[in-house]
């Protein structure tokens, strides 16, 4: 424990005035449940796992509340506040017969890896708890129909372990949010928001629920430059391959051009999970296959009725080709589309 004029106390303070408001008084009872100011903020995104459907972040966790057992009556060499180690506090509390509010982070998937931890009572009763973690967080409302010009939905759960009749949050004014820099330059964060509900805690007990919510879409240039422009030349020089009279070459063509859409294929699949539906990347994607192995078919059969003597019906075929290429393609994918 640690309490008195020690080292780190002007900066402790300097913290609680910035962040929790030492002089501001709290919420009265509620039914004689007591209320716990929360607040979340994310100061860093450390990663988005599409794949595992989780996310990792750096989270200030801030609560607050009022136990009239813990009051006491300070030194005159005291700052104005007693700060205890998590451990120290537990034991204060057990041997003053009061209760904890504990606080679980209901979709916290692993540990916790701390950076700071710290509990303050102040004389009047008040007491303040300060905790600096990364971890991961669960996402399962994750949905990638319209990757990757989808809009997700990012929570952080927390609820209190003891029933809404003891404890209930409140929201901490100014607190909860993002910060400004993120660190995460896949996606734009937008749209935070704040909830409180009742739901049943892990005790099967009503109990109280604080969800911090934000919404990110993803930075669409690395797309188009790394999938849809190539993908584009890769159907132009297919459509430029009706060019060539050689219909051997438009083959050798085609083949390679329908192992590149396999690669591409293999690139963009390794961004997410394995999915029981179609993204509109797939119908992209498949939309190309499926022309650019048309193209190849179609060429051979060209080839067949030029070795069979009916080069002029190979030539006849070949015009309504170059026509009907563009056209085919967009019916295609825009059917492929619908079925999303």
């Amino acid at each position: 424990m640690c309490t008195g004029a020690g080292a780190g106390t002007d900066s402790t303070r300097q913290l609680l005035e910035q962040h929790l408001l030492l002089e501001q008084p709290l919420p009265a009872p509620v039914d004689g449940s007591v209320p716990v100011e929360i607040g979340l903020k994310v100061d860093q995104i450390t990663g988005i796992n599409q794949q595992a459907e989780n996310f990792s972040a750096v989270v200030s966790l801030f609560a607050r509340y009022s136990d009239p057992l813990l009051a006491y009556r300070p030194g005159p060499d005291e700052p104005g506040f007693r700060m205890y180690r998590q451990e120290s506090f537990y034991k204060l509390v057990e041997d003053q017969g009061s209760r904890w509010p504990e606080i679980v982070m209901l979709n916290q998937q692993g540990r916790q890896d701390l950076t700071s931890r710290a509990v303050a009572v102040l004389p009047n009763g008040i007491v303040i708890f300060f905790s600096r973690f990364t971890t991961s967080f669960q996402a399962p409302d994750f949905d990638f129909r319209r990757f990757p010009f989808d809009h997700q939905r990012f929570h952080i759960r927390s609820q209190l372990v003891l029933p809404r009749e003891i404890f209930h949050f409140v929201s901490m004014p100014d607190t909860s949010g993002i910060g400004a820099q993120l660190g995460e330059e896949e996606w734009i964060i937008y749209d935070v928001t704040e909830s409180i509900t009742t739901t049943s805690s892990l005790t099967g007990l009503p109990s109280s629920e604080f969800v911090l919510s934000f919404s990110g879409h993803r930075h669409l240039l690395y797309y188009f430059m790394r999938i849809f422009l190539p993908m584009l030349i890769i159907l132009l020089v297919s459509w430029f391959t009706f060019q060539l009279k050689d219909y051997v070459k438009r083959i050798d063509l085609g083949i390679t051009t329908l192992l590149l859409f396999i690669a591409f294929n293999f690139t963009v699949s390794s961004d997410l999970p394995r999915l029981g539906y179609i993204t509109t990347m797939d119908a992209l994607m498949t939309g190309a296959f499926v022309i650019t192995g048309i193209v190849l078919m179609f060429n051979v059969y060209l080839r067949r009725l030029q070795t069979g003597g009916q080069e002029s019906n190979a030539a006849r075929l070949d015009k309504l080709a170059v026509w009907g290429y563009w056209p085919a393609y967009i019916m295609g994918t825009t059917m492929a589309l619908l079925l999303i």
